[in-house]
């Protein structure tokens, strides 16, 4: 309950209370009506609960969801709102006339046409929803029309039940008056307005069923897939938030000369997935997806091992790699998992050495190093700061707790603390993503580190930033949101209709404007301000290459920050001497180690501002060519050759087994 509370914030709070009250005060109207007054205490109380609950529909606030799963979603609401005025009406000491019995009909027929508008909204829901989610394939011949407004498709049926304050307003009317007009009006007019929202909602209603239905949309996909013939598929499953683990990928593979096709299997990871000009092609059933002929397709690259991988892995025409989503020396870059692939891709010699060691079952022939394209936007060598900057990324605490998993925990507060406390340093702090979302001891420390930075700037006096770059920056957002963000105003069956095909302009847009975006932002920051840095923007390759030292985990993000050449730091909270360390880590032979309480970081800033000083310089060299394999040719190059070897194979055998498959 603690943990719901602090999600939810002070307003939704406040939002929450003012509703609470304001049933509570319809309660106490409802059973003191015999008394002088007691219908306006009624009426303040329907004042109180209809403008939170309008508050709540218009801001979307979280505050309703938390609220259905206590049983107390709008529909219970709307029904305890009419009890109670029944209750009003009927202790109100009038003589059970007309009046009581037009707000009885009336509450009873708005049940009626209220449960038929949600039945009608519910058809358009299923109707509208494809078995696949979209982008960059035509969808012309599907004839999708246009969805309902966002105001009746996103938690339409919430808003319609509100349409029964007229009904109560009239209760209260005839409650004061005793003229049976008042609850006659106000029940016609809910009904009337009811009725007016179900005509709206039938044309939608009537065009959606114009939409094929499951078998004759995957009719259509598998059509498309004829004539596209993917020669290499991207398979990617997870939750939304994991969606950066398929973006890394994304403009290597629209890179490749091979025709390209991403599949995903959440409609969450589909909204979230990067801007590309590949075909996406999202499918949540196992059934639909198994159904369909993916060839002459003959290499799946997997960014990540995941359950829902058996639903492709089945397919004996398509020969599997695990490429992973980076290199590193943590326990989940040697999978057992990873033997169900014909092949497992890897930066360097280091991942091969990896699945050497561990012995779990994945052969040596079966490893294939392609290097690491997606680390051409590092740039290499000093930066050129005239103000020494050290970049804290911690990784994130893990699925379990063993000591090691992140430095945040042991140690985050008192290395930004150590920090701040250097002259002539400028930190920066980017955590996971993932931060904080199971242990909560890394909540309080990120918590703690941002109140230090905080405090930081304040004590120096740095400010927050220009009023005209933050306009630049505004404005920016802007364009990028136009080309990265699904317009929420249209449902998801129309997103896929629109996004039929990526012009190429679009994507050069969205490259020139987030290159300004980073322009702008590095340059408004000045050279001293401390900086707390999340979500997509900076990108962490971009604050790798405004920082002079890393100071990281065990994750690929020091393998990825190795590639620049500047010296890095790796916090040992594992509590094991440091030569065991750099024996069981292999990223960390070349890093100034740390202690949780900052011990060795004067070494890792001697080397950071004296070259001369740096004593890893050369094992970084020798390092970054065992970890991301050698500089020629480029990774790109690597990666293709890779994929064409192994297409070839699969040709190969689908020519001389072709019973087999």
């Amino acid at each position: 309950m603690k943990a719901i509370l602090r999600r939810l914030g002070t307003t939704a709070l406040a939002t929450l209370a003012v509703l609470g009250v304001g049933y509570l005060t319809l309660i106490a109207g409802t059973f003191t009506s015999t008394f002088t007054g007691a219908v306006w205490v009624f009426a303040a109380g329907a004042l109180l609960v209809y403008g939170a609950d309008a508050y709540i529909q218009a801001t979307g606030q979280e505050v309703g969801k938390y609220l259905t799963q206590f049983r107390l979603g709008g529909t219970t609401r709307a029904l305890l709102r009419q009890l109670l005025l029944l209750g009003m009406v009927g202790f109100a000491g009038h003589d059970v006339d007309s009046g009581f019995w037009w707000t009885v009909g009336g509450a009873a027929a708005l049940f009626a046409l209220q449960l038929a508008y949600d039945l009608m909204l519910r058809r358009v829901r299923r109707l509208r929803q494809l078995p696949v989610v979209t982008r960059n394939i035509d969808l012309g011949p599907l004839n999708i029309p246009n969805g309902p407004p966002s105001w009746i498709a996103q938690n339409g049926m919430n808003r319609v039940l509100l349409l029964d304050a007229p009904l109560l307003a009239g209760g209260i009317g005839f409650a004061v008056t005793a003229e049976p007009v008042y609850a006659a009006a106000g029940a016609l007019a809910s009904l009337a307005t009811t009725l007016v929202a179900a005509a709206v909602l039938t044309p939608f209603l009537l065009g959606s069923r114009r939409i094929p239905d499951t078998d004759g949309v995957l009719r259509f996909v598998q059509d498309w897939l004829r004539d596209y013939r993917p020669e290499v598929v991207v398979y990617f499953s997870g939750s939304g938030d994991s969606a950066y683990q398929v973006n890394m990928w994304l403009e290597s593979v629209s890179r490749l000369p091979r025709r390209p096709l991403i599949v995903l299997r959440e409609r969450a990871v589909a909204a979230n997935l990067g801007v590309t000009a590949i075909p996406v092609l999202c499918v949540p059933k196992a059934n639909d997806l198994m159904a369909l002929d993916f060839d002459p397709a003959g290499v799946c690259l997997y960014p990540a091992n995941t359950g829902k991988n058996i639903h492709m892995l089945r397919n004996p025409k398509i020969k599997h790699v695990f490429v992973g989503h980076g290199d590193s020396d943590k326990i989940a870059s040697i999978n057992p998992y990873s033997k169900v692939y014909d092949e497992v891709w890897t930066a360097g010699e280091a991942g091969r050495d990896r699945y050497r060691i561990a012995r779990v079952g994945v052969r040596d022939d079966e490893i294939v190093e392609v290097g690491r394209p997606q680390l051409d936007p590092i740039s290499t060598g000093p930066t050129g700061n005239t103000v020494r900057t050290v970049l804290y990324a911690p990784t994130w605490e893990g699925w379990t707790d063993e000591p090691g998993n992140t430095s945040l925990i042991a140690a985050g507060p008192k290395l930004i603390a150590a920090l701040l406390a250097v002259p002539g340093v400028r930190v920066l702090y980017k955590p996971h993503p993932f931060t904080g979302i199971r242990d909560p001891r890394a909540r309080t420390a990120h918590r703690r580190i941002t109140t230090l930075i905080d405090a930081a700037n304040q004590a120096a006096g740095a400010g927050a930033g220009s009023d005209s770059a933050k306009r630049q920056l505004a404005l920016l957002e802007q364009r990028l949101a136009r080309v990265e963000a699904f317009d929420e105003r249209v449902d998801e069956a129309q997103r896929s209709r629109d996004n039929g095909r990526l012009d190429s302009a679009v994507i050069d847009e969205l490259n020139e404007a987030t290159e300004e975006w980073h322009r702008v932002y590095w340059a408004d920051q000045g050279s001293t301000r401390h900086l707390t840095i999340q979500g997509p923007r900076p990108g962490l390759y971009s604050c790798f290459n405004q920082s002079d030292l890393l100071i990281s985990d065990i994750s690929s993000v020091v393998a990825d920050f190795i590639f620049s050449g500047k010296p890095y730091a790796i916090t040992n909270c594992v509590g094991i001497s440091d030569e065991q360390f750099r024996i069981e880590n292999p990223t960390a032979k070349a890093a100034y180690l740390l202690r949780p309480d900052a011990e060795g970081l004067d070494k890792a800033l001697a080397a950071m501002r004296d070259p001369s000083a740096d004593t890893f310089a050369d094992d970084r060299r020798r390092l970054k060519t065992y970890l991301l394999g050698p500089e020629e040719p480029d990774s790109q190059t690597q990666f293709a050759r890779a994929v064409d070897a192994l297409y070839e194979r699969a040709a190969t055998a689908r020519v001389e087994s072709p019973a087999a498959l």
